[in-house]
């Protein structure tokens, strides 16, 4: 066993043990049936610090929102500046760090607050942190899906505890647990809203041209693409797309790294710049990271490049998959992307532009909204 993956599961137990022996000071939290027209105030809590996970679930903020329930969010810094556009979110409680004076300070506002339902959404490794957030809560209904933490809830729900489905499937669960066959009606659709200066900036930028994206360097090793990978998509996108922009994404040192003379990158350093030149991009051609789900929000056509699942038993590229009906997805043979071969990249890149319309390079960008 190498030595991180040692540490790794060394830190698993600990934290499960943790967070056992802080739930038997739980007071004992009475499970009582869910109605919907007593639920005006929600808590959600999100403390993985995974973007696409608020994009995934996306679509509660609005239709709670819509039926007068007040949502307020517990997430770090960059997931509250992603949300900063939407308003349909009542309150934000910001996890600064996993330091134990922040954590205290965060459990205290939690504590202070009480909330007629929390939602705990997301899957998260056994985690301390998590466990006094869930601790410190006041609620009478607390709706979990993790089984790590289902002493914590009132309500558990083995949602999809096979995982043979979409991750976005979530929210509908939820909504049945809330508003029952009411719930039949609930739009799943992902909501990405934007400032409106951040928004008219990109428009600006962009011009009259049509962007292709290329995000190349995931946060996770397994998620990086080599330097000769990245050759063959840029060469090919040039190649079958002559006169569109291409644009990089990514982080400034990432970016910096690619061995590519003169690329165009975004001049605007926060991530809701490259969330807006999504939304107004023509192609996206993305690595597993939360752009592959903002293009699912825009329906933007999309190459989607996943490692396989190193376990079958968590197959992420199933249940992560881009949930968009215009992107293809590649799973490569093995567990990172680096195993797709250029080869298979070139043919995926052409099979992209020839599965969608391909309006003119010059054509207005007021044009392809009215067509898109």
């Amino acid at each position: 066993m190498r030595l991180g993956s040692f540490h790794k599961k060394k830190r698993y137990y600990i934290n499960k043990i943790k967070t056992n022996v802080l739930s038997l000071f739980l007071r004992k939290r009475e499970v009582s049936e869910l109605h919907s027209p007593l639920i005006k105030t929600c808590l959600l809590v999100h403390n993985n610090g995974k973007i696409g996970d608020l994009i995934v679930l996306s679509s509660l903020y609005r239709e709670l929102e819509q039926r007068g329930v007040k949502l307020s969010i517990v997430t770090n810094g960059a997931g509250r500046a992603f949300l900063s556009g939407n308003k349909k979110i009542h309150q934000f409680y910001i996890k600064k760090s996993n330091k134990l004076r922040d954590i205290i300070a965060l459990c205290a506002q939690l504590r202070a607050q009480p909330f007629d339902l929390v939602l705990d959404p997301f899957e998260t490794m056994p985690s301390f942190v998590h466990s006094l957030l869930l601790f410190s809560v006041r609620a009478q209904h607390i709706l979990g899906f993790d089984k790590c933490y289902r002493r914590y809830y009132t309500t558990y729900h083995p949602h999809d505890e096979g995982l043979t489905r979409h991750m976005c499937t979530r929210a509908n669960e939820i909504f049945s647990q809330l508003y029952g066959a009411a719930g039949s009606t609930f739009d799943n659709r992902y909501y990405v809203p934007l400032p409106e200066e951040v928004e008219a900036k990109i428009i600006d930028f962009l011009g009259e041209s049509q962007v292709i994206i290329i995000n190349p360097l995931g946060a996770k090793k397994i998620c990086r693409l080599t330097s000769a990978q990245i050759s063959a998509i840029y060469d090919q996108v040039k190649e079958s797309m002559p006169g569109y922009r291409i644009l990089f994404t990514g982080l400034p040192a990432d970016l910096r790294s690619i061995d590519l003379p003169h690329i165009e990158t975004l001049p605007f350093g926060e991530f809701n710049y490259t969330v807006a030149l999504t939304k107004h991009s023509r192609f996206v051609i993305s690595v597993d990271t939360a752009l592959v789900h903002i293009a699912s929000a825009f329906e933007i056509p999309t190459l989607a490049l996943y490692p396989n699942a190193r376990h079958p038993t968590y197959p992420s590229h199933l249940i992560w998959s881009p949930n968009n009906r215009h992107a293809i997805q590649i799973v490569s043979p093995g567990c990172t992307v680096k195993d797709i071969s250029p080869e298979v990249l070139r043919d995926a890149v052409d099979a992209l532009f020839s599965k969608s319309v391909k309006p003119s390079p010059s054509a207005s960008r007021g044009a392809e909204s009215e067509a898109g």
